[in-house]
């Protein structure tokens, strides 16, 4: 059969960039290049496109400066977007692998969401799309995206890749197999000071329009997995604060920008039900350097327990390390005690790593995949959590 054509919008000549790391590097390596072939190249300009296919050894004739073009191309089937959102977080910049005002000439208006405008086309061509999460800026777009998506037929995907990781999976698979008895809560917390280490580029986090805060990147990449192995929430809980009052921005010679008040809500803890009756307490924080990054989730249940153990919150991209527990018991007359302490699980060596994981599932049709309606849910959850921290209320979705 022959490889999925795939044409990547916002890949630049930068080897360092996100797309390049993400996506092209392990569509170009075993196993995954027999599947996929990098056959178009969308960016900003002319002139940036073509200097992205060299790059990348795609033909000069699939550079492209619109994202109508990319989707016309006959050897295109997968479209995927990995970009940034809303140009207008652009114009005060000073350091951008994607310049804002070179992303206005790709979708034609200063204020419209990068990933709805420019999934669009391709979704009227009815090619597949795979969008970088969130899938909009708001549950609006979302739900846009995903009911054109379901009109034309076509195979989508979201790159919330923690669930596809390897010691994710295997928890899974404990789960399933009855192990650990009745889940009757979890417990998640992650830490990191890379929100108050941002580069200038990234600054985009302040400005509460972006769409992009500790809530919709770290907190969903860490639930989305919660609930795909242990079930929805029934109701939930959200408290948001802002610990850090003024914010600062990495520049080029590693200097600190002058601090700006913060608009971000860089603390979140959450405590709910999810629909199986198990509980649920959850918390993500920014921190300085003063503490380390860490990440631990317990999965408890009657018989066993699960722990996913980590340097940092960011999962998908420093995937944790699987533990189990079960109690002591004998195991024959005068034998020693079995059990009773954390025992490291050994886990199968990711194959493709992060996002490669999600071309992975996509090329085999795997169902565990997140779609664009598994990616409204999530929508859903986040504006969940936003209520609720800011009337005091519990909610769902």
């Amino acid at each position: 059969m022959a490889p999925i054509g795939v044409g990547i919008i916002g890949l630049s000549a930068d080897q360092s960039a996100w797309a390049t790391s993400a996506h092209a590097s392990p569509l170009k390596s075993a196993p995954l290049n027999e599947k996929f072939k990098l056959v178009a190249i969308g960016t900003s300009s002319p002139e940036t496109a073509k200097k992205a296919a060299e790059a990348h050894g795609v033909s000069a004739d699939k550079a492209y400066s619109s994202a109508e073009a990319i989707a016309e191309d006959k050897d295109v089937d997968l479209v995927v977007v990995s970009v940034k959102r809303t140009e207008e977080l652009y114009a005060h910049l000073h350091e951008t692998v994607y310049e804002s005002n070179e992303q206005r000439k790709l979708t034609g208006s200063p204020q419209t969401s990068y990933h709805k405008q420019l999934a669009l086309p391709a979704l009227h061509a009815k090619k597949s799309v795979f969008v970088e999460w969130p899938l909009g800026n708001g549950l609006q777009e979302a739900e846009e995206l995903a009911a054109l998506a379901k009109k034309q037929g076509v195979k989508t995907a979201v790159g919330l890749q923690a669930r596809l990781l390897p010691s994710v999976q295997k928890a899974k698979s404990i789960i399933d197999s009855g192990a650990l008895g009745r889940i009757f809560g979890t417990t998640l917390i992650g830490s990191s000071s890379m929100f108050m280490n941002m580069p200038v580029k990234s600054s985009y986090i302040n400005d509460p329009k972006s769409g992009a805060n500790i809530v919709t990147i770290p907190t969903i990449h860490s639930l989305d997995p919660l609930c795909y192995l242990l079930g929805e929430f029934k109701s939930l809980n959200a408290t948001t604060a802002t610990t850090f009052p003024e914010i600062g921005f990495i520049q080029a010679d590693g200097s600190k920008t002058d601090p700006v008040k913060s608009t971000l809500a860089d603390f979140v803890s959450i405590q709910g039900v999810l629909e199986s009756g198990a509980t649920v307490n959850f918390v993500s924080s920014s921190t300085t350097e003063a503490t380390p990054a860490h990440f631990e989730w317990i999965i408890s249940g009657e018989e066993g327990s699960l722990k996913l153990e980590g340097p940092g919150q960011f999962i998908a991209m420093a995937p944790p390390t699987l533990y189990q527990f079960a109690p002591p018991k004998q195991v024959g007359k005068g034998d020693e005690e079995k059990g009773g302490k954390w025992e490291e699980v050994e886990v199968e060596k990711g194959g493709f790593g992060g996002i490669g994981e999600v071309y992975a599932a996509f090329a085999e049709g795997n169902q565990d995949l997140v779609d664009f309606d598994v990616a409204v849910k999530r929508h859903k959850m986040v504006e969940a959590i936003f209520r609720s921290a800011k009337e005091g209320t519990r909610e769902s979705y």
